[in-house]
């Protein structure tokens, strides 16, 4: 039997559970509604770092690799790992100050090294069943726990003769038939000692790096479809309410980092217990990037551009998406942040307000490399992803404020807000398309809610909506503050140029008002560009702010 299964049923987990509210209590794992202003976990700031290179290693070797950083840096950061150029990029650019070592090593050999150098911090192997990608998860968990190292059975034979690691468990002795066992097994079992604060939902058929950042806090780590409303076949219990039975551990204020397999359903089911989603599945070293804390002094809010609009004019803002993504900011956005064409046009870029805590020092880059024509704003829904419409309403007020607060750290003026109606967030395909809301923020309470508490912290305005289904292309005002429904995404140069002129036949008003969003894993600011050229002189391109202030009432 498993030493953490004969603890938890024989009552001798007291150990056990005090190192992890001691962790807790000594980290800044604050709830939304209490005193402290943070939503994530923070670590202790490394005084030297040792690089490993993992490039070539394969993926069950990466999983090894980030259940072992999680282990060495959760007292001290102490470990940098490398699993692609982006990682050097940042190493180069923020963290620099920091004094470090690159391991002459590289892929596999890099990955011996690492563990050689801190077998004394590993309690031994916990072997995961490859046959069930879902232990993996599994494996990760305990690993947190156990402070054991998630191993392939070939690695695991490997690591017992090299390093005299002992066996703690091998999952494939449970002989699971599918996730829904493993997950069962885990809740029951697992979850009761793992963090209160931290979920996180990874695809186990990927490398996610935010694996060693889960088993640094001691989180429970799933992947469970949402919308799997029935079980199936000799199985008493069903994805979607086993996933509600876990979510339910968590109380309000608490995170739901990686990601989901389905975003509306999930995300609402998340909303619905005052659970913020941060998408960061491969998010790498953000226990590294947390530590990383600079003292947080507001920056002044952009200054909205203010202009008489032309009564032939159509004003148009594109804006990048995935604004709420970590992940997002620390890979792809970096590599459009290189793009030629950035500057040379005006485009509205979001990022999360909580990046600030998470990655203040990417926060930071970002901020200071910006041009006059990149508008940095707040991706969907402010602190974290949420629907407004779904999270209880005595904690909205708060989760409101504690928006606003980091928008004003950051000298954002413009929100991003995604919503879903009862229908849509079925997650239903012949269901949701009945909707007739889609994802735009249509709640009047809540967006008066919105509009006052905001205002107080330099906001000007609201974008909302998604595209897929709901009335685009129109706004409307909460007093002297904005909310405008864009025309939705679009994930091509010809695409957005249709788009854009089929909305400007549709809508014969002069001036004519348009926002549209661009899917940042498939378009580029030079895309954005050639959008601009392929479009009439009567076209003009502003700020997402500027276009909010040019709305007549």
């Amino acid at each position: 039997m498993l030493e953490i299964e004969r603890k938890l049923r024989a009552g001798e987990d007291t150990l056990l559970s005090k190192g992890i509210q001691e962790y807790s209590m000594s980290n800044h794992v604050a709830n939304l509604i209490g005193s402290q202003p943070w939503l994530l976990p923070t670590f202790a700031a490394p005084a030297h770092l040792q690089v490993y290179d993992l490039r070539g290693a394969s993926r069950d070797e990466l999983h090894t690799a980030t259940a072992a950083a999680g282990i060495i840096n959760r007292s001290q950061c102490q470990i940098y790992l490398v699993t692609s150029e982006d990682e050097l990029f940042w190493l180069e650019q923020v963290f620099t100050a920091i004094p470090h070592t690159q391991v002459n090593m590289q892929g596999s050999a890099a990955l011996h090294e690492l563990l050689a150098n801190h077998v004394a911090m590993f309690k031994g192997l916990i072997v995961y069943d490859p046959a069930l990608p879902d232990t993996i998860n599994v494996a990760t968990t305990m690993a947190g726990l156990q402070d054991g190292l998630c191993v392939s059975p070939a690695l695991a034979e490997m690591l017992q003769t090299k390093l005299g690691l002992p066996l703690l468990t091998d999952l494939r002795r449970y002989g699971w038939r599918n996730r829904l066992q493993a997950y069962q097994w885990a809740q029951e079992h697992l979850q009761p000692l793992c963090s209160t604060h931290v979920i996180a939902g990874l695809d186990p058929g990927a490398f996610c790096g935010l694996r060693s950042f889960l088993v640094a806090c001691r989180a429970f780590i799933y992947w469970l479809d949402s919308r799997k409303y029935l079980p199936a076949s000799n199985a008493k219990i069903s994805e979607r309410s086993l996933f509600k039975r876990i979510l339910s551990f968590y109380p309000v204020g608490s995170v739901h980092m990686g990601w989901v397999v389905h975003e509306q359903s999930a995300v609402s089911m998340a909303s619905h217990i005052g659970m913020t989603v941060v998408a960061s599945d491969y998010a790498l070293n953000m226990e590294v990037w947390s530590a990383m804390q600079t003292e947080r002094t507001p920056r002044p809010p952009r200054k909205v551009e203010r202009i008489q609009p032309h009564k032939e004019k159509i004003y148009l803002s594109l804006t990048m998406s995935d604004g709420d993504n970590i992940q997002y900011c620390q890979h792809r956005l970096r590599q459009l942040w290189q793009d030629p064409a950035r500057g040379s046009l005006p485009l509205g870029w979001g990022l999360p307000p909580v990046l600030l805590q998470a990655a203040p020092a990417m926060a930071d880059y970002y901020l200071r490399t910006a041009t006059e024509n990149d508008e940095i704003m707040a991706g969907p829904s402010g602190l974290g992803y949420i629907y407004p419409s779904c999270w209880p309403k005595s904690h909205i007020e708060p989760f409101v404020q504690q928006t606003g607060s980091l928008m004003q750290d950051f000298g954002m003026t413009t929100l991003d807000i995604l919503d879903v109606d009862p229908v849509f967030r079925t997650g239903l395909p012949l269901i949701a398309r009945f909707s007739f809301r889609g994802m735009q923020f249509t709640n009047a309470a809540l967006q008066r809610l919105f509009a006052q508490q905001l205002a107080d912290y330099g906001v000007t305005g609201i974008l909302s909506g998604s595209g897929y289904t709901g009335r685009p292309g129109h706004w409307r005002y909460q007093g002297d503050f904005p909310i405008y429904h864009h025309l939705g995404f679009t994930f091509s140069v010809d695409r957005t140029v249709k788009m854009i002129k089929f909305a400007s036949r549709i809508f014969r008003q002069r001036p004519l008002f348009l926002s549209v969003y661009l899917i940042a894993w498939n378009m580029t600011p030079s895309d954005a560009k050639q959008v601009i050229d392929q479009l009439g002189a009567e076209y003009e391109l502003v700020l997402p702010s500027t276009l909010l202030s040019l709305l007549p009432k």
